[in-house]
């Protein structure tokens, strides 16, 4: 006899209101580490267009794939079409300015980025040069990429910059 129970399509927070479930969902979340990446792109004149992201993963080695997923205030989603190159840096602890910089809907200054066919951070932990396969749409105007990875670069630094319980971490020093 199969004594499993369905899966619940509503969030258990405890709280009454569709809000009170949204932030039960937010701090559950909250407490998951990510590697911070910036994903840029230049439009058609050239110009960069960068955000943070943390909502990054691999998708599969073979293929090599990733996926990101954008808010829909994010500054690249206009420019980040199908068949479109990206870069995706997965950024050092020294790299935190250009992080809180690029969390911001209209960024004030830029890095150097890389002349390449996609912009990436110069001494990242890793650069992915990336072509956008597939856009899907979720709810509340996000969009989840699914990015090709063409070519890739590792940096000499490889501590990266990690993300938790809403703030900038490091991971303790090698003993």
């Amino acid at each position: 006899m199969d004594r499993r129970r369905p899966i619940r399509s509503e969030i258990d927070s405890g709280r009454s209101s569709a809000e009170g479930a949204s932030r039960a969902f937010r701090d559950a979340l909250a407490r998951w580490a990510s590697t911070v990446t910036l994903v840029a792109v230049r439009d058609e004149r050239g110009k960069l267009h960068a955000t943070t992201v943390t909502s990054f993963a691999p998708l599969s080695a073979d293929p090599p794939q990733v996926v990101v997923c954008l808010g829909p205030s994010a500054q690249v989603l206009p420019f980040a079409t199908v068949g479109e190159l990206v870069g995706v840096s997965l950024l050092t602890e020294a790299q935190q300015r250009w992080a809180t910089i690029y969390a911001d809907s209209f960024p004030v200054r830029s890095p150097e980025w890389t002349e390449g066919p996609a912009p990436l951070l110069p001494d990242a932990v890793a650069g992915l040069t990336c072509t956008v396969q597939a856009i899907h749409e979720a709810a509340g105007g996000s969009r989840v990429l699914i990015l090709r990875v063409d070519a890739l670069k590792t940096g000499d630094v490889d501590r990266p910059l990690l993300y938790w319980k809403r703030s900038y971490v490091r991971l303790p020093e090698d003993e």
